[in-house]
């Protein structure tokens, strides 16, 4: 059975996609190339198991969502209390 060449490219695809995948603590050791420190690759990959293996867009939404925090309502109010 021979395959076509849409799946052979889909299949390659997947493997490209898995070599461009690091451990936690590969990202960590490399933030340099992140353009950020280690310990804000770490703090945010805190939640992923070590073995876990991250893309590179995945770590920057989440080094994203880490250092840019959403605001929520509570902080964005400025009341007067000593009314």
């Amino acid at each position: 059975m021979s395959t076509t060449r849409k799946d052979r490219l889909a299949a390659g695809a997947s493997v490209q996609e898995d070599l461009n995948k690091r451990t936690k603590q590969e990202w960590i050791e490399g933030a340099a190339a992140l353009k950020h420190e280690r310990f804000e690759v770490a703090g945010a990959l805190f939640d992923c198991k070590a073995d876990t293996m991250l893309s590179q867009q995945e770590v920057q939404n989440r080094l994203d969502a880490y250092l840019r925090p959403a605001v929520t309502k509570e902080e964005t109010q400025n009341v007067d209390s000593e009314s």
